[in-house]
Order: structure tokens, then C-alpha cells, then sequence
């Protein structure tokens, strides 16, 4: 029987990311299951040390927009301002959603249609995220390309999220799109205030 010289060895990965002590990777995938919830708590039982956040992949506009919403919370937690934070996932979850109200957060991540997710995987321990990385493989296809910035994701974010502020939006903000994603870094940075 013909073995895989690869097999078995852990893989390196080299777009892990570092904000002060938080190691992230962040990764787009077509989920086999769109069953967040399960994919979470299977993914969670095996990786307790690996803060994991998966979100629908439309509504997270770019790299820099997660990294952005890191920042903010990296900052927090250094400075302790206003309170702790105790469950880094959650935190990201409530920011990237805009809201300070964890069920309305998984509303609004309950899209039984869509099988593209970004997957986000924090911890101080970089072996940590690879062994979550390497056991998140087996529930999906990678597509980084899901990451990317777009009009479609543009118009979804805008009608999800900010429909009632449309009329008093600037369009130069929805025209340019590193304005647009700024925009939603600084409305992540307020949302839990």
C-alpha cells in the first residue's frame, strides 16, 4: 500500500498573524455542513485552548476588517477599559455583528442557505491553532477567496446592518471601498459601549 510521505506530519502554516499575545489565523472555507453550531461544538470539545469564531462569509468585508475588529479588542483587554473580557471568541462574534446581545448575533449568523464561512482561530499557542486548523480541514474546502472584498458583501452588509442609516450615509463611503471597511472597524470599535 502506497503511503503519502506528508501523511501524519503537521502542516506549516504561514499565515498565522500576531496582535501582542494573541496568535490568529483566519481562513475562508465551503462548509460540507452549514451547521455552525455543530461545527463549533465539535471543533471546540478537541481545541478547548483555541478561541474559535466561524461567520458567514458575507458579511466580513476583507482581511483588515477582522483585523481591525482584533486591534480593537487586543486594545481592550491590555487597557481592561470598561470591563473585562473573559471569552475572546464571543467578543469578536458581538463586534462583528454589530450588536451587544449574543442572540441576536447567532440570528443573524443563521443562514441555512449559505455554505461559506470564515473561520477565525485565536490563541496564545501557535501549535494550538495549527491542531484546530488541521481538524477544521476535514469539515470543508479552504477558499481564501471568500475573504475578499466585495460589492456583493458591500450591499448585504449595508442592508443586514446599516438599512436604517442608509439615507444619512455619505456615498463617497459606499463608493470607496478601504472608507467603507474603516467604517466598520470604528462601528465594531462602539458597538459594545
Amino acid at each position: 500500500m502506497y503511503k503519502d510521505k506528508n501523511e501524519g506530519k503537521k502542516e506549516n502554516i504561514k499565515d498565522i498573524h500576531t496582535y501582542g499575545e494573541i496568535k490568529v489565523l483566519v481562513s475562508g472555507f465551503f462548509l460540507f455542513d452549514n451547521n455552525i453550531k455543530k461545527l463549533y461544538d465539535s471543533l471546540k470539545a478537541n481545541h478547548k485552548e483555541t478561541n474559535i469564531v466561524i461567520v458567514n462569509s458575507n458579511i466580513v468585508f476583507g482581511l483588515e476588517h477582522i483585523f481591525g475588529i482584533i486591534k480593537i479588542i487586543n486594545e481592550e483587554m491590555k487597557l481592561r477599559v470598561h470591563r473585562e473580557i473573559k471569552n475572546f471568541d464571543v467578543e469578536f462574534l458581538l463586534r462583528i455583528c454589530y450588536t451587544n446581545q449574543i442572540l441576536s448575533a447567532f440570528k443573524i449568523l443563521n443562514d441555512s442557505k449559505n455554505n461559506n464561512f470564515v473561520c477565525i482561530l485565536f490563541s496564545k499557542c501557535i501549535s494550538n491553532i495549527e491542531h484546530a486548523y488541521m481538524d477544521l480541514k476535514k469539515y470543508g474546502k479552504e477558499n481564501n477567496d471568500l475573504i475578499q472584498i466585495s460589492q456583493a458583501k458591500k450591499l448585504h452588509i449595508i442592508n443586514l446592518f446599516f438599512k436604517k442609516d442608509l439615507k444619512d450615509m455619505n456615498t463617497t463611503l459606499i463608493n470607496d471601498d478601504l472608507k467603507f471597511q474603516k467604517f466598520l472597524i470604528e462601528r465594531a470599535a462602539i458597538a459594545l459601549k
